[in-house]
């Protein structure tokens, strides 16, 4: 039994760090409304704010995706929590856009470097008698990080709205340094190998195997992120704006349902087939979405709850069976290339989206831009998926 837990403690070890400086991210989306209130800043800087988190990490995703490739996964990890620390910092002193913008700039910053390296740190370590469980904390991770660092930012806010943006990005700082210095005690799996300065070129590595399905899933999987990121940026305006809350925790659980329902499910259905997972939870994420519009239509935050349990859990599924589907077609060596091309679609598809709707809700309104994004998720999901089980059936 001792045994068993020493080898499962390295990738415990690693899958919480992931989870750490992903939550990190989550922790600013219930302090939104705090800022509009108190500050002024407006939607549109708020939306800027996450499509400036994400430019800096799409930068380290392209150029140093494939760096703990070369390098080991420690080197890169363990700087990556490091630099996510200092983000936080940078947050504590939000007053107007600016400290919010740079702050969020150097937390895209940290978290593109470690989607990558921490990812593929996973992936390595992960125990053989459970097959599948690196791809469910892959995919689950990013979501299920921010929805952890959105409910506790929340309820933060509830109970000390004064301190509260400031406590809970201190206390979030202090978790990624602790959970650097645990990663520098880990064993490492991947050993140097030379090439890391012709890795940092801006080039999106996809191994030959992996092509073939690699476009469709990526529509996919960029859906459920276009999706999320909308969900971050205006999901707790859009519960007190349009579904009538008047307390901001309501609007940390309409950020988080949604991205933790999605890795519990991914956790869940690990021992599935890949394909079946794909496609399977791509259904469920779509009628789930559906449920949002019906939800923003009855101006219900009760319905729009249970659509978020339903879009999650398809999420969850569909989006650990894609990854599956690209690690299982990525050879050794490769997967933190594999991992950063698909998280650098996502991320580009997510900020893209949250910024055109930011200026768009300043024109049509918050609630039919919300449907009018859920719409669009759906036809790429369906296209995703659709195109995935075929490039699937052909191979």
């Amino acid at each position: 039994m001792l045994r068993a837990r020493r080898r499962y403690l390295p990738f415990v070890t690693a899958s919480v760090a992931f989870v750490v400086v992903c939550g990190a991210a989550g922790v600013p989306a219930p302090l939104y409304v705090v800022y509009q209130r108190a500050y002024g800043i407006s939607t549109v800087a708020l939306t800027a704010a996450f499509a400036v988190y994400i430019l800096p990490l799409l930068a380290a995703l392209l150029c140093c995706g494939s760096l703990s490739d070369h390098l080991g996964r420690r080197r890169v990890a363990v700087p990556a929590l490091v630099v996510g620390a200092v983000g936080c910092l940078i947050l504590t002193t939000v007053d107007s856009a600016v400290p919010l913008i740079v702050g969020r700039s150097v937390q895209g910053l940290a978290v593109g470097l470690a989607l990558g390296a921490l990812g593929a740190f996973v992936v390595d370590l992960e125990p053989s008698s459970r097959p599948g469980l690196a791809g469910a904390v892959t995919s689950g991770a990013p979501p299920g990080g921010i929805a952890l660092g959105a409910l506790a930012s929340g309820a933060a806010v509830q109970v000390a709205p004064a301190a509260a943006p400031v406590v809970s990005f201190v206390v979030v700082a202090g978790l990624l340094v602790v959970a650097a210095v645990a990663l520098a005690f880990l064993p490492e799996p991947a050993g140097r190998r030379p090439g890391a300065l012709r890795s940092l070129r801006p080039v999106v590595r996809v191994p030959a195997t992996a092509r073939a399905v690699f476009p469709a899933v990526c529509v996919l999987v960029a859906a459920t992120y276009v999706l999320g990121g909308f969900t971050q940026a205006l999901a707790p305006s859009l519960t007190t704006f349009v579904l009538g809350r008047d307390d901001l925790f309501s609007g940390a659980l309409a950020v988080a349902v949604y991205h933790l329902v999605g890795p519990v499910a991914g956790l869940a259905a690990s021992r599935l087939r890949a394909a079946r997972a794909l496609t399977g939870g791509a259904v469920a994420l779509m009628i789930g979405v559906a449920g949002y519009v019906a939800a923003i239509a009855a101006a219900s935050f009760a319905a729009y709850m249970v659509a978020a349990v339903v879009a999650g859990a398809g999420f969850g599924v569909a989006f650990a069976g894609a990854m599956r589907v690209l690690l299982d077609r990525s050879p050794a060596g490769t997967h933190a290339g594999t991992l950063a091309a698909v998280y650098l679609y996502c991320y580009l598809a997510a900020a893209v989206s949250s910024l055109l709707a930011g200026v768009a809700v300043e024109i049509w309104g918050l609630a039919p831009v919300a449907s009018g994004l859920c719409g669009l998720v759906v036809l790429l999901v369906a296209a995703g998926a659709g195109g995935a089980a075929l490039r699937m059936r052909t191979a």
